[in-house]
C-alpha cells in the first residue's frame, strides 16, 4: 500500500515539474488592477497598470491605527479559460510589517515600493495623500514556489479577522499578472 502511494506521488511530481515550470529568475508582468474602498476611510483610491508598472494614488481621510491587518492571496491558472486555483494566502499585522521588525518577502516588497512611493513607515498612519508610481516586482523578489503562468493577486486591509464575523474591509484590490 505504501509503495502504491509513493508511485502516485512520484508520478504526480513528475507531471507538475514537466508541465509547470518553477519561477526561478522569472519576471512578474502586471496586466490590470482594480480596487474597491471604504469611502469613510479613503476619499479616493485609484490603481492603474501602465507599461506593466503599478501606479496607485490614494487620499486617506481617517487615521489608521494599530491592529491594521492585511490579507494577501495568490491564485494561479496554467492557461486562459481555465479557472484560477488558490496557491497561497497569508494574513499579517500590517503595522508590524511596515515597522520593519522582521525581515520577510513582504518587507522586501514594501521596501521596494518605498523607492517609488511615499507610504507611511509607522503606525498610526495619518490622513493624507499617498502614492506609488511605477512599481514592478523584480525577479529577485518573486517567490520561488510560484510557477510560470497567469495570476490573480488579491490584497485586503481590515481590522479584526479576515472574512469572519464583523469583517469590514477598508480596501480590497485585485491585480492580474503573468509570471514569465
Amino acid at each position: 500500500m505504501f509503495s502504491g502511494k509513493l508511485v502516485l506521488f512520484v508520478l504526480g511530481w513528475i507531471v507538475v515539474t514537466v508541465f509547470i515550470k518553477p519561477s526561478v529568475g522569472a519576471r512578474m508582468t502586471f496586466k490590470a488592477g482594480d480596487c474597491t474602498y471604504n469611502r469613510s476611510t479613503f476619499s479616493n483610491f485609484s490603481i492603474q497598470i501602465i507599461k506593466t508598472k503599478v501606479l496607485m494614488d490614494m487620499i486617506l481621510v481617517t487615521t489608521l491605527r494599530q491592529g491594521l491587518k492585511a490579507h494577501l492571496s495568490f491564485e494561479f491558472r496554467i492557461s486562459k479559460g481555465k479557472p484560477y486555483q488558490s496557491v497561497y494566502q497569508h494574513d499579517m499585522n500590517y503595522c508590524a510589517l511596515i515597522k520593519g521588525s522582521q525581515e520577510s518577502i513582504y518587507r522586501r516588497w514594501f521596501t521596494s515600493m518605498l523607492k517609488v512611493g511615499n507610504f507611511a513607515t509607522s503606525c498610526p498612519i495619518r490622513e493624507g495623500y499617498y502614492y506609488m508610481h511605477g512599481w514592478t516586482l523584480d525577479a529577485n523578489n518573486v517567490p520561488s514556489f510560484l510557477y510560470l503562468g497567469d495570476y490573480r493577486i488579491g490584497g485586503s486591509f481590515f481590522y479584526g479577522r479576515f472574512k469572519k464575523q464583523f469583517y469590514s474591509p477598508l480596501l480590497e484590490c485585485s491585480v492580474e499578472a503573468v509570471l514569465n
